[in-house]
């Protein structure tokens, strides 16, 4: 199996073998204040038996911190 970490969800799972069933999913996040992230790149963080944990990374330059 290729290295699956850091990849984003959708592509890891497409370059499964195709008589490979699918891993069971689950989605972890930090805890906000205002609820978790929906915005972002599902991402592969961990990879056990048939279960991969994903998280929510957005993904570009990051923004410019705002004075309040």
């Amino acid at each position: 199996m290729q290295k699956m970490l850091g990849r984003p969800l959708d592509e890891a799972l497409k370059s499964l073998p195709d008589d490979q069933m699918a891993p069971r999913i689950i989605e972890t996040a930090a805890p906000r204040k205002d609820g978790a992230r929906q915005g972002g790149t599902l991402r592969v963080i961990a990879c056990r038996e048939n279960e991969w944990i994903v998280a929510r990374f957005i993904d570009g330059a990051p923004r410019e911190k705002e004075d309040s």
